[in-house]
């Protein structure tokens, strides 16, 4: 027979988890809040300590929390009865995870980043810049996508759609 866990380290697991979502969820809310912010910054110098906030979001509120969500819902689905290949809304969340890790360590990473060089490069004037602009609203755009499949993920717990996996 599987490991199963006990009640009691099931709902340690199940906190640390909704910590972590709760963490993944308000950085990302944070990302977009602060990229929305970026378009009204008044002087190079809050376009530039923004840009410093957002990597600090990045760093601690999306990465290590992503993470930690992915490894305690795997823990959590494995251990108990859900089983991580047993039920559709199972899978769904898992492959939202896995996406929303990728996107952020593949793009979100990267584009503040760029931004932050282009601000130290050329200051205030960058907001003035169309690649700026595009990679700004690539930010805003992937953030909410983010977001949607975070509050999806939320659903899909609560809700529990679509049953079983049909064995063949």
């Amino acid at each position: 027979m599987a490991y199963r866990l006990s009640q009691k380290k099931k709902s340690f697991l199940v906190a640390i988890h909704v910590i972590a979502v709760a963490s993944w969820i308000g950085g990302t809310m944070g990302m977009m809040l602060f990229g929305f912010y970026l378009q009204n910054a008044a002087n190079g110098e809050q376009l530039a300590y923004t840009l410093v906030n957002m990597e600090v979001i990045d760093e601690n509120l999306l990465k290590y929390p992503a993470l930690l969500s992915l490894l305690t819902g795997i823990m959590l689905s494995v251990w108990t009865q859900w089983g991580l290949v047993k039920h559709y809304w199972v899978m769904m969340k898992l492959i939202l995870t896995i996406m929303t890790i990728l996107i952020g360590i593949f793009f979100l990473n990267d584009w503040t980043a760029s931004l932050a060089e282009m601000v130290e490069k050329m200051g205030f004037s960058t907001l003035q810049n169309p690649d700026f602009q595009n990679t700004w609203l690539s930010i805003i755009i992937t953030a909410s996508f983010n977001l949607l499949c975070l509050v999806l993920m939320v659903f899909l717990t609560y809700f529990k759609p679509f049953g079983k996996v049909k064995k063949k």
